[in-house]
């Protein structure tokens, strides 16, 4: 309603200002009239009076009036392009009387057009209204001059299509707009239950999900391209949810499976020990045992709080610029320290320039101990490990090749799984914890990067490390 109220008085204001600029313009055309007239004829008081009643009028005479028929002529094609016939014309001398008026002006009319006069000091252009029987105009007044003497030309013209065009404005305010907006409404409705339909099958379908079910989706088919986003993130969010819920109540079983084992040892040692008197060699072996089992849980849960971090708590790493190449040389001589052990070759393949990377140091060197720690843990005695670090356009290539045992074909899409074991074997007497492979591959997507492994079992296997530079 405020809005309407505004587009009326706004209109208001346009019609009245549209009005006044052509009464204005009336006057005008008018008074210059008149002094056409004049100017043809002599300068006296008579010569006025009958230019005015001409102009106004089209009434009276004059002597040698006929200097002024191609000005008579004129005039009044101007008079009824102006369209002067339908308004009310009037000049007042400064003494309150009139010195002439249209012929559709009565005397009743012609003395509310005295009343409002302007004053002899007043020079401008003014507007008022005159409201009285069937009268309803709005006249402008604007002064004349004619040898130093002042009057007053005055023109109104009918408000009735102002009127008409506000009431016709207030009309279908009232009337118009109420039968639109009903009519909007029962159409929006329609089109918003349409719209909204997928929000509400994306409503009910969140109220059913539990943990227990997750297999809800949303059907796409006869979604609006608009909604089609929203329901096509909801999707995917139920899947990362029922992904998640999966990988929990499989981490939870898996976690009870690894701490399970060592508890058992545990608990198993120490009770044999109360059974019975034992010497203090005894004691000793069970205290070894229990703290060997003790390390090894702690290295689960060091292993398992470091990809709890990797997985939810990206923004851990601190990433800078580092020279791969030097990196990766300090990483062949902690590898070869590792491996004098076994006394295994550990070799290098690096090219002489400098490579770049944006990194997390500390993070990627994890990734490629944990690799070579895998390598020298599956390669017998005097066998050997080959680093090898290639440049392309854009990005690094790390591959670390053994002489081990491999890797068996059905267990190569489950390496990186977690607490993923393969079959001990005489040469790997070392247990880890299965999950040195899973680290390092959610380090490599943290750095853009990617682990693919190739293996011929009994023979040894590659792992190729690619980040994105």
């Amino acid at each position: 309603m405020l809005y309407t109220g505004l587009l009326y008085f706004e209109l208001y204001y346009s019609l009245y200002h549209g009005l006044d600029k052509d009464l204005v313009v009336k006057t005008q055309e008018v008074s210059n009239a008149i002094s056409s007239y004049m100017d043809g004829l002599e300068s006296n008081w008579r010569a006025f009076t009958f230019a005015s009643s001409r102009v106004i009028r089209q009434e009276g005479t004059y002597p040698g009036q006929e200097k002024v028929a191609e000005i008579e002529s004129l005039w009044l094609k101007r008079y009824k392009k102006l369209g002067l016939e339908h308004d009310y014309i009037s000049i007042v001398s400064m003494n309150g009387e009139t010195i002439v008026t249209s012929s559709n002006m009565d005397a009743e009319l012609t003395s509310y057009f005295l009343k409002g006069v302007g004053s002899p000091q007043e020079k401008a252009v003014s507007y008022r209204n005159i409201d009285f029987g069937n009268y309803k105009l709005r006249v402008v007044s604007i002064p004349y001059y004619y040898k130093n003497k002042q009057a007053f030309l005055e023109i109104g013209a009918s408000r009735k299509p102002i009127f008409n065009i506000l009431y016709g404005r207030i009309f279908f305010a009232s009337v118009a707009i109420p039968f639109i907006l009903v009519f909007a409404g029962f159409i929006g409705s329609a089109i918003t239950k349409r719209i909204l339909k997928p929000v509400l099958d994306v409503t009910n379908i969140a109220r059913n999900i539990t943990h227990k079910d997750l297999s809800g989706r949303v059907v796409t088919e006869q979604v609006d391209e608009e909604l089609k986003y929203l329901v096509d993130a909801f999707n995917e969010m139920i899947s990362r949810l029922d992904k998640s819920f999966h990988y929990v109540a499989q981490f939870s079983s898996d976690v009870a499976h690894e701490l399970k084992t060592p508890l058992t040892i545990i608990r198993g040692e120490s009770e044999l020990s109360l059974m019975k008197e034992c010497d203090n060699k005894e004691y000793k072996r069970v205290i070894e045992i229990t703290l060997d089992e003790t390390e090894r849980m702690f290295k689960v849960i060091e292993d398992l709080l470091l990809l709890s971090r990797l997985d939810y708590q990206p923004q851990a790493f601190r990433f800078e610029v580092i020279d791969f190449s030097e990196f990766i040389r300090e990483i062949f001589e902690q590898a070869k320290k590792l491996a004098a052990k076994k006394n295994i070759l550990v070799q290098l393949y690096s090219p002489p320039k400098s490579m770049y990377l944006n990194a997390d140091k500390l993070h990627l060197r994890r990734l490629f101990l944990n690799l070579l720690n895998n390598a020298i843990k599956f390669t017998p005695s005097e066998g050997s490990i080959t680093i090898r670090l290639d440049h392309e356009t854009k990005e690094h290539r790390v591959s670390i090749s053994d002489t081990g045992i491999g890797i068996k074909p059905e267990h190569l899409d489950k390496i990186f799984n977690r607490f993923f074991h393969v079959e001990q074997s005489a040469q790997t007497e070392e247990i880890g914890t299965g999950l040195g492979l899973s680290i390092a591959y959610a380090i490599a997507k943290i750095h853009r990067g990617d682990i693919t492994v190739f293996s011929q079992y009994g023979k040894g296997s590659i792992f190729i490390v690619t980040l994105l530079i």
